[in-house]
C-alpha cells in the first residue's frame, strides 16, 4: 500500500502550536509598515527594533518558565528591578568591575526565584499570592536601596552591553538574546528536567505518581525564571546608562504578553521558543507602529491589552480544541 506523507501544515497543528499564526502576523505587520511608513526599514529603526524587543523576549523567557508548570510569577519585574539596582549600587558605592557586578546582578535574581520557589512549595500557597507578596519585598528593598534616586555612576564601557552594535543592524543584546533562546530550546528538547517541567505542567498529579520530584523541579523552575529576570535587570541598566529604580516596573504586561501571544499555554505543559520569539517581535512592532503611523501614544496600552486579551481567548480554545481532539 503506498502511504502519502503528512501535510507540513495541519489545521490540528496550527491550533496546537500556535506559532505559524504568530509568524504571519509579524509578516503581515512587517509589509503593512513597509507600504504606509517611510522610516520602518531604516538601519537604526531596524536596530532599534531589534534592540527593544530582545530585551522584552528576555523578560518574556522569565515568565515562560513557570507559566510552563502552570504558574506565575508577579514578582519578575521587581526581581529584574532589584537586579538592576545592585548592579548600579556595586558601581557607584565600590567602584567593582563589571566581572563582578554582572555575576552579582544575576546572583541576586537567582536567589529571590530561589526564595520564591522554596516558599511555594513549603507552604503549598498559590505562586500567584506568593509572588504578589515578594513582589513588594524586593520592590521595597530596590527603594531603600536607591532612595528612590538611580545609580548614574555606571563606566561608558559597560553601556556596550545594552547599545552596542555587532554589525550595523544587529544589536549585542540580540545575542544575549538568541544564546537564552537556545540555551532554554536545549533545556526543553533534550534534557530530562525540560520533560519533566512540562510533564508538570500538563498534569502534576500524574507527574507525582510517575516518580517525578515535583517540589524540587518547581524550586528550580523559580530560580531559573529569576536569574533570566535578573539577567534582564543588568541588560536594561546597560540600555539605559543608569540603575534606574523604576527598571521593571512596566514588565508586569509584557512578560504575560510575549510567551501566551508565542503559545505558551496559560495553564502549563506546552511552551514555543520560536514562539516566544515571534511574540516579543510582535509586540514591539506593535508599539514601533504606532509611533511609525503618529497613533496617539497614550493608546499604546489600550492596543496592547487587546492583543493580550486575543491572546488569551486564542489560548482558551487552544486547551478546548485539545481536549475535544484527545478526549
Amino acid at each position: 500500500m503506498k502511504h502519502t506523507k503528512a501535510p507540513m501544515f495541519t489545521f490540528s497543528r496550527l491550533m496546537l502550536e500556535g506559532s505559524f499564526g504568530v509568524f504571519m502576523a509579524v509578516f503581515i505587520f512587517s509589509v503593512v509598515l513597509t507600504i504606509f511608513t517611510d522610516g520602518f526599514l531604516t538601519r537604526e529603526n531596524i536596530f532599534s527594533t531589534t534592540r527593544t524587543a530582545s530585551l522584552w523576549i528576555i523578560v518574556g523567557f522569565s515568565q515562560m518558565l513557570v507559566l510552563t508548570i502552570g504558574h506565575m510569577n508577579l514578582s519578575a519585574g521587581a526581581i529584574g528591578g532589584l537586579a538592576g539596582v545592585t548592579v548600579g549600587w556595586l558601581f557607584q558605592s565600590f567602584g567593582a568591575s563589571a566581572w563582578v557586578v554582572i555575576p552579582a546582578g544575576i546572583a541576586v535574581g537567582m536567589a529571590c526565584g530561589l526564595f520564591n520557589g522554596l516558599f511555594i512549595v513549603r507552604t503549598g500557597i498559590n505562586a500567584f499570592v506568593v509572588t504578589l507578596g515578594t513582589s513588594s519585598i524586593y520592590l521595597g528593598i530596590n527603594y531603600g536601596l536607591t532612595k528612590a534616586l538611580p545609580f548614574s555612576r555606571v563606566p561608558p564601557a559597560f553601556d556596550f552591553i545594552g547599545r552596542g552594535r555587532l554589525v550595523q543592524v544587529i544589536p549585542f543584546l540580540c545575542i544575549v538574546m538568541l544564546a537564552v533562546a537556545c540555551l532554554l530550546y536545549f533545556l526543553f528538547q533534550h534534557t530530562v528536567l525540560g520533560r519533566r517541567i512540562l510533564a508538570i505542567g500538563g498534569n502534576q498529579e500524574a507527574a507525582v505518581l510517575s516518580g517525578i520530584n515535583t517540589k524540587q523541579v518547581i524550586v528550580l523552575v523559580h530560580t531559573l525564571s529569576g536569574l533570566i529576570a535578573g539577567l534582564g535587570g543588568v541588560l536594561f541598566v546597560g540600555r539605559l546608562g543608569a540603575a534606574h529604580p523604576t527598571i521593571g516596573q512596566n514588565w508586569l504586561l509584557m512578560s504575560f504578553a510575549v510567551p501566551v501571544i508565542g503559545g505558551t499555554a496559560l495553564n502549563g505543559g506546552y511552551t514555543s521558543i520560536l514562539g516566544v520569539l515571534l511574540g516579543g517581535f510582535l509586540m514591539t512592532l506593535l508599539s514601533n507602529g504606532l509611533v511609525l503611523l503618529r497613533v496617539n501614544i497614550y493608546l499604546e496600552s489600550l492596543f496592547m491589552g487587546i492583543l493580550v486579551l486575543i491572546a488569551v481567548v486564542v489560548d482558551r480554545g487552544r486547551a478546548v480544541y485539545a481536549e475535544r481532539r484527545y478526549f
